[in-house]
């Protein structure tokens, strides 16, 4: 349309409808339904009708979220494409459509969408830094984190409980028999992974026969890695995997991996060094995606609901919107463990 001045019969012409559908659509009056009103509105935003007339922006506003996420996060089918279907089939049943927008990893530019208000709140899936989220709350529009915490900035999220989920499975495999469990994961890389390596952390003094804490930590610099995994799982880098694992001091019967995806990427780096998993080396995940149903074998892994997640994250979103001044609410989703063929177990302790 170039610079011409869009007008209410411009919007009429492209959707076939008369000049009074669009206006009543465009001022959220009865009249037209909510099919009509979503197309209406859509069409008013394409043609740049809204950046003219800046007092529809309210209306089309309350039928969007937008949502961020990290662009190689939003790649990842595997976890967050679960977590973004509960997020869009929970709008949809609220009445609202969903603006996803993805992010370099420093990019600090904040979504048009919501320069321009012409959304009502935002959901941000994955990791964010306090920067970023800081000068997103600056917009006055609901934010709520999924799978993200944030110690700095006051806000709802909806996270897995992580702690919970490595103390389980460490717990799990200390009662099964094994005695050098080690962690393999970037401790400094996100808040989850360091969760989930506290959980490791308090089930081995919990369940191991420590004289002190002094000791517990020999014990875990021993059979662990806890630095630049993640760099080599997201860089599929078989060979700093590969050197990773050997610079483990002492091999240990099992490693409890960040996530699923290390879990995988490490079984075939293990085998590129003449392993076989389980019979040499056992190996636990975290998420229970679907591809390590998949890969030979199976592996033994912690279940997060993806799906609920998402459909909780937005059913918080909503909930914010209509109540702005309520409580700020950090939800924590329990997780359970899927036993499958990466882990051997040495013995069963039938008494546990």
């Amino acid at each position: 349309m170039g610079n011409k001045k869009i007008t209410m019969s411009d919007i009429a012409k492209e959707l076939n409808l008369s000049i009074n559908a669009i206006s009543l659509a465009l001022n959220d009056r009865a009249g037209v339904s909510e099919k009509t009103r979503r197309q209406v509105l859509n069409k008013a935003e394409e043609m740049g009708y809204l950046d003219q007339r800046k007092k529809y922006n309210v209306v089309y506003s309350n039928k969007n979220i937008c949502v961020i996420i990290e662009k190689r996060f939003f790649e990842d089918l595997q976890f967050y494409g679960r977590v973004l279907l509960g997020i869009e089939n929970t709008a949809k049943e609220g009445g609202y459509d969903i603006f996803v927008n993805s992010f370099e990893k420093d990019e600090k530019k904040v979504p048009a969408c919501v320069e321009n208000k012409k959304v009502s709140g935002v959901i941000v899936v994955g990791k964010i830094s306090d920067e970023v989220l800081s000068r997103l709350r600056e917009y006055r529009l609901p934010v709520v984190l999924v799978d993200h915490i944030s110690y700095r900035e006051s806000t709802d999220c909806i996270i897995t409980d992580n702690k919970a989920g490595t103390f389980k499975i460490t717990k799990y495999l200390i009662t099964n028999g094994f005695q050098k469990i080690g962690f393999f994961g970037d401790i400094r890389y996100s808040p989850s992974v360091r969760e989930r390596f506290w959980g490791y952390q308090e089930a081995l003094q919990e369940y191991m026969p420590f004289q002190d804490f002094e000791s517990s930590m020999n014990y875990v610099e021993q059979y662990s890695m806890l630095n630049k995994v993640e760099d080599y799982v997201i860089g599929q880098d078989m060979e700093g995997l590969k050197n990773s694992f050997l610079l483990i001091k002492e091999r240990p019967e099992v490693l409890i991996c960040s996530n699923d995806k290390s879990a995988i990427l490490l079984c075939k780096a293990l085998e590129l060094l003449g392993y076989q998993i389980p019979q040499d080396i056992s190996i636990v995940g975290f998420d229970d995606i679907e591809l390590g149903k998949m890969v030979v074998p199976k592996i033994t892994t912690v279940h997060v609901d993806k799906e609920l997640m998402g459909k909780k994250g937005m059913q918080r979103l909503l909930y914010r919107i209509e109540h702005p001044n309520d409580k700020v609410e950090k939800i924590m989703m329990d997780v359970s463990i899927v036993e499958r063929e990466s882990v051997k177990i040495p013995y069963k302790n039938i008494c546990s």
